[in-house]
């Protein structure tokens, strides 16, 4: 658990020295930092060991000043004013094996390429029939309908899925990994195993995306070793019993501090921090009430300063408010969520239906920016946005 301060912006559409609504955790003393900060005039609130206020960032900045070990204080205050400057400023750069993805200049579409017999919503459709040419055909189609990222899994997560062994796992992904690669696409691979993403990384893949929520350090070195990027993303347990984990007293908050702590412990393993994304793991040990309190929260995962992916693609919360139990019939709310997600300043949007996403999309694009331009794909890599070196 990280022994730093953790600052979430709530609210900050007037910018850092107007008032904004934020919540403090992690501190030591809670009471005498509340003490300081309620002289200042700020509207202060405890929620169990939090403190919610509207405040401005000098009055916060000065109470913890006034009531902290300097340390803690300086640490605070940094944290602070990095959450507020993430908030208000476009998303940073990704830069992952030497390459540089911009994702500020406009959202990011990965394309999933599902190289399993039992996926959710495409499972057996590229596997094992006319493995692999099916999959790599299907990841050229998705390139060409406008996905940057092709994320290649073959290893189905969705909730009580079994895991798959390590070699099939390999059999599955490297040769599609390979020929995608060499078709000029940017991969990740979906894995939770050290040895998979190795092996991955090795055939061309350039991000590693990690569904189990860093919960392998050793796949975290792996990472590191290969100079690779990664996704943080939040869960609990394994597919097998996550389901049975999602219980929580705030689901925002806590999955925010997942994430601060799992950035931390992604610096220490040696991962670049420039190359990490952050995701809060929708349908990943969530209700739908979690999952819907996520997606109105997305703007508060800026604050982090890593560029924010969001996945709800077809999952099963979005049948109830469709009045649809087929995934099948799941693509107005994937394409709610995906528009959701680029409202809330979100970088990246994990999609099965790339041509419809990169449209809908494109449009909220427009409506928050008044830009209509849609840079164009970078010829060396066949990805939106991205640059090598």
């Amino acid at each position: 658990m990280s022994g730093l301060p953790i600052v979430r912006v709530e609210e900050a559409s007037l910018g850092g020295d107007a008032q904004v609504r934020l919540v403090v955790s992690r501190v030591s003393d809670l009471r005498r930092l509340r003490g300081a900060w309620a002289s200042s005039g700020a509207a202060l609130e405890r929620v169990g060991e939090r403190l919610r206020a509207t405040t401005t960032v000098d009055a916060l900045a000065r109470a913890a000043g006034r009531s902290l070990e300097p340390r803690e204080a300086a640490a605070l205050d940094r944290t602070l004013r990095e959450a507020i400057a993430a908030w208000t400023g476009p998303a940073p750069p990704l830069r992952c094996a030497g390459i540089r993805i911009e994702t500020g200049l406009r959202p990011l579409v990965v394309g999933i390429v599902n190289v399993t017999p039992d996926s959710f919503f495409d499972g057996g459709l590229l596997y094992p029939d006319a493995h692999p040419h099916a999959a790599i055909a299907q990841g050229r189609a998705l390139l060409r309908e406008g996905a940057d990222i092709l994320d290649v899994g073959g290893e189905s997560t969705r909730p009580g899925a079994a895991p798959v062994d390590p070699d099939e796992e390999l059999r599955r992904v490297l040769p599609v990994i390979e020929g995608l690669a060499e078709a000029g696409a940017l991969c990740s691979i979906d894995t939770r195993k050290p040895d998979v993403a190795r092996a991955a990384l090795r055939a061309g893949a350039v991000i590693v995306n990690d569904v189990s929520g860093g919960a392998d350090p050793r796949l975290l070195d792996v990472t590191a070793d290969e100079g690779a990027g990664y996704v943080l993303m939040h869960t609990r347990g394994t597919p097998e019993e996550m389901q049975r984990l999602a219980t929580y007293t705030d689901v925002v908050a806590e999955v925010y501090e997942f994430l601060a702590d799992g950035l931390d412990r992604c610096g220490q393993a040696g991962i670049n921090p420039a190359g990490i994304l952050v995701d809060p793991g929708i349908g990943f040990a969530k209700t739908a009430e979690h999952n819907l309190a996520l997606l109105r929260a997305l703007r508060q995962f800026r604050g982090l300063g890593r560029p924010v992916l969001v996945g709800a693609s077809r999952k099963s919360f979005l049948g109830e408010p469709l009045a649809a139990g087929d995934s099948g019939d799941r693509l107005e709310g994937s394409l709610a969520c995906a528009t959701a997600a680029v409202l809330a300043g979100c970088a990246a949007v994990r999609v099965h239906d790339v041509g419809p996403t990169v449209r809908a999309v494109r449009v909220a694009r427009a409506i928050t920016t008044g830009r209509l331009d849609w840079p164009e794909a970078h010829a060396d890599t066949g990805s939106a946005n991205a640059t090598r070196g």
